[in-house]
């Protein structure tokens, strides 16, 4: 008995289906043929139109037409009276086209309502996978019913989806370091291995610059070993710098942060022989050996100068000057002589000469 239920269930749904379908075709094939008529119909009427405005046009040049009255008297040219009947003709033809096309009129969107409803009852009905689409069960919207009046259901498209590389502000710092130098600003900072003391090179550069950067953190400490260590700028701070040569982090070295705690006098930035041009020849060791000693040694006063004689001859007499090996001045070349001094005399006149008339 079930069996027999369900088959006549199963029957019945398959007639539900079979007499959509049919209405569906048949909806179809009317919606073409309308199409079709109207179209034709349209024609019609636009190509008895185009006749009006030629007769229309025809009858103007003719003098049939014009003035206040939409009509001259047919007198007014022997062919007016065949023009005005034929016009006439046109227009009712025009007329009955018109009344025609306005009581067929084919209506897209009302079609497309049936077409519609048609196809919701088929998804309701199950009558296949190809109309699953089409079961909605809310009204159309506006902007549905404007650009998409038919309501036609396109097939889903298969897109593959790659999954998406979160962008990172540039300055955003998680609370882990990134390993690897990549893209953006770093600062650089040359640290001095041997207590951890670190100091800026550039606050904001590249990673292709950091072997410039290197050069110049050597010969900024010269005499002991330092090494480049880089951050991005902004988003990290110094505790986050790793090595420029191998990606060490700053924290991982021995020394790291121990000048904070400790002094290592033999840890300093420049060689010996540098430090003594600064400090003037003296070591830690000389001023401790000097101011140990007890009794300092009296200053010893130099030979005083002979009384009466100026700094100047003191200078000569240091130098060894001989004044008697300066010589004479030489004499065989006389100065030229001079132009003679001009005599008094009569001067000449420059200028026009004015002649004055007798009183």
């Amino acid at each position: 008995m079930i069996l027999l239920a369900g088959a006549a269930t199963a029957e019945a749904a398959s007639s539900v289906c079979t007499r959509l379908e049919g209405r569906l075709a048949s909806l179809q094939r009317s919606q073409g043929a309308s199409a079709g008529k109207a179209a034709s119909q349209d024609n019609a009427i636009n190509q008895q139109r185009a006749a009006l405005n030629a007769a229309n046009a025809e009858a103007r040049r003719a003098g049939c037409k014009g003035g206040f009255l939409m009509f001259k008297s047919t007198s007014a040219a022997p062919q007016c009276s065949g023009i005005l009947k034929r016009i006439n003709a046109i227009q009712a033809n025009l007329n009955r086209l018109e009344q025609r096309r306005s009581a067929s009129a084919f209506d897209p969107n009302a079609s497309a309502r049936q077409r519609s409803d048609i196809l919701q009852q088929l998804a309701l009905n199950d009558c296949g996978p190809q109309y699953a689409a089409y079961a909605q069960q809310r009204p159309r919207n506006f902007l549905e019913r404007l650009f998409n009046p038919e309501n036609r259901v396109y097939d889903t498209q298969q897109v593959a989806r790659v999954p998406a590389v979160a962008e990172r502000d540039p300055g955003y710092s998680s609370g882990e370091t990134e390993r690897g130098f990549g893209g953006g600003s770093y600062r650089t900072l040359c640290v001095r291995t041997c207590d951890g003391y670190y100091f800026p090179i550039s606050f904001s550069t590249r990673r292709s610059n950091f072997a410039t950067d290197e050069q110049v953190c050597q010969q900024m400490c010269p005499g002991t070993n330092v090494a480049l260590y880089a951050h991005r700028n902004p988003g990290q701070n110094s505790g986050d710098a790793r090595s420029t040569t191998d990606e060490t982090p700053y924290s991982a070295l021995p020394t790291a942060f121990a000048y904070r705690t400790s002094f290592n006098p033999g840890c300093t930035c420049g060689s010996p022989s540098s430090v003594a041009a600064f400090t003037g020849g003296y070591s830690a060791s000389t001023l401790a050996t000097e101011t140990a000693l007890s009794e300092p040694m009296p200053p010893v006063p130099g030979t005083a100068p002979p009384t009466g004689e100026d700094p100047e001859t003191l200078a000569n007499r240091a130098g060894g000057l001989d004044p008697d090996s300066l010589g004479t001045a030489s004499v065989e070349t006389p100065v030229a002589n001079l132009a003679p001094p001009r005599q008094a005399g009569v001067l000449r006149r420059v200028g026009p000469s004015y002649f004055y008339a007798a009183q």
